[in-house]
């Protein structure tokens, strides 16, 4: 599916959006409808790297301006199959590892509500890893026009096939939640513009407790992921060629990514005007190089209006030192949302970034690229009906 053809459908379903966020297909209402998109324009200010939103597409948004990067658009509908049980599909259409818009699967899970202290699911699940990731590719749940790059940019997974549970228990008018959650994966990332790496996730385990308290919610969490891991490019053709070895060993020893282990720490605060949001993270490789992510964001609303400024950072760190592999930059943003109506929502931003060192958040970058700023320039229109 193109960014034409996204265009197209959201124009013809412009007049659902509205309050009524999703449609029931049953007199009774045990089968609904609803859906979510994003029309993106970015512009670029610099010629020698592209710019991407995560590390699963493989090719960026060059100079001047791309509507690739950020258009989706994501369908789901549910059915209520009793006072407990309910069956929930999701499919969406972005740009992605297969360099084109075809549709995917998202969730598709079964859910139990035993009690409203218990939740269970099961199949296929979004990768809810940190605060906020769940919900990163609804454009409406959020302030900006995409999560933050340094933040989202480098997560491997888009959802797991397993299943989770949730607890929720009130502590007077608080309430605590723990999420619990195992299964396994399978994704492709693209570490430099010839080079990916196809993730075979074996296991993925991990939780979260959140603590709910007035306007606030905080969250701490851990996730451990373990892939086989086999390499494609150019790179991997060289040492299967000339070296007559098997590359998915050597690069696995260099880069260490086949067993991560993710920590977070997060919190938002939203009441009145204000909306904060912050979290920092840390991916942690076998090869014990770390890779530190984290921002801070702050809005303040003003009627239908919601300006924000929002600081990024992600920086790597590994035992030798500075390496080849490293990479690390900041990005300082300033915008502002405007509620057109309950459903639909514009957004600007700027974002200006220094780059201390390219790695694999940016695509067909000068080999003399660094120590550089870039500006993107991004326009977007966020629907949910």
């Amino acid at each position: 599916m193109s960014v034409l053809r996204i265009l197209l459908i959201s124009l013809m379903l412009w007049p659902l959006c509205g309050p009524a966020m999703a449609r029931a297909l049953t007199e009774d209402g045990s089968v609904t409808l609803s859906g979510f998109g994003t029309l993106g324009l970015l512009h670029n200010s610099t010629d020698e790297a592209e710019f991407i939103r995560d590390i699963g597409q493989p090719k960026g948004a060059d100079e001047g301006w791309s509507a690739r990067t950020d258009s989706l658009l994501g369908l789901q509908m549910g059915a209520r199959l009793n006072d407990e049980l309910d069956v929930v599909v999701q499919g969406i259409s972005r740009y992605h590892d297969t360099g084109n818009f075809r549709p995917e699967l998202s969730w598709a899970f079964l859910r139990y509500t035993p009690s409203p202290a218990v939740v269970l699911r099961a199949g296929r699940l979004g990768w809810d890893v940190y605060q906020l990731s769940d919900s990163r590719y609804v454009g409406y749940a959020y302030p900006w026009v995409r999560p933050p790059v340094d933040q989202f940019g480098s997560l491997q997974l888009s959802h797991i096939d397993g299943a989770d549970v949730t607890f929720k228990h009130p502590i007077g008018s608080d309430m605590i939640r723990l999420k619990l959650y195992a299964g396994r994966s399978d994704s492709t990332i693209f570490l430099t513009d010839d080079l990916e790496a196809d993730f075979d996730v074996d296991k993925v385990y991990g939780g979260h407790l959140d603590y709910e308290t007035g306007p606030w919610r905080f969250r701490l969490g851990y996730t451990e992921v373990d892939a086989d891991i086999h390499y494609a490019g150019a790179p991997a053709d060289l040492i299967r060629q000339y070296l007559r070895i098997d590359p998915d060993p050597f690069f696995n020893d260099m880069l260490g990514i086949d067993n991560l282990k993710l920590y977070s720490l997060g919190l938002t605060y939203d009441s009145g005007p204000y909306q904060w949001q912050a979290m920092v993270n840390r991916s942690h490789t076998v090869g014990d190089s770390d890779v530190d992510s984290g921002f801070v964001s702050f809005g303040y609303r003003v009627g239908q209006w919601l300006p924000f400024a929002m600081f990024s950072i992600v920086d790597t760190s590994t035992p030798g030192g500075e390496d080849q592999n490293a990479f690390g930059q900041r990005t300082y943003s300033l915008g502002a949302r405007y509620d057109v109506t309950p459903g639909i929502a514009l957004k600007a931003q700027v974002d200006r970034i220094h780059v201390d060192q390219p790695g694999f958040l940016w695509r067909n970058q000068d080999q003399d690229w660094g120590d550089s700023w870039a500006t993107m320039f991004s326009l977007g229109l966020d629907f949910v009906f």
